[in-house]
């Protein structure tokens, strides 16, 4: 039986930029979103501020929505959506899970470094309306 996730994403905005993490276990050079999955009894704001916070030591506020996205293989099915959000306060120091970040620019030549399963979302976003 295929298993089933929700995660939540958060498109960090700062000086017309986003904060893109890069795995330490990730077999590529694609680029992630801060986040993961959400915990019970959890909403997603409330799953997104712990992730990024756990990630990056960053305390951020969820704005609003922006878009769904999806990854599906053989053995689970990731169902997630993205989040804008803005920094509250922190300077960022990564997890263990992460290897180093980038401030990638908030344009359509930033969305082919993103996991794939992120990139057409990303790409669907107005970016200069953001």
């Amino acid at each position: 039986m295929t298993q089933i996730n929700f995660s939540v994403k958060g498109l960090i905005i700062k000086n017309h930029e986003f904060l893109a993490l890069h795995k330490v276990s990730a077999r590529c050079e694609y680029f992630d979103l801060p986040g993961g999955k959400m915990k019970v009894n959890e909403s997603a704001e409330e799953a997104l501020c712990r992730e990024v916070l756990e990630e990056t030591s960053l305390v951020i506020k969820p704005i609003r929505l922006l878009h769904h996205w999806d990854f599906i293989n053989d053995d689970y099915l990731i169902m997630g959506v993205i989040y804008l959000c803005e920094v509250i306060k922190g300077d960022i120091t990564l997890s263990s899970e992460h290897d180093y970040y980038k401030w990638l620019p908030l344009s359509e030549e930033s969305v082919p470094l993103l996991t794939p399963s992120l990139a057409q979302p990303i790409a669907d976003l107005n970016l200069h309306a953001i």
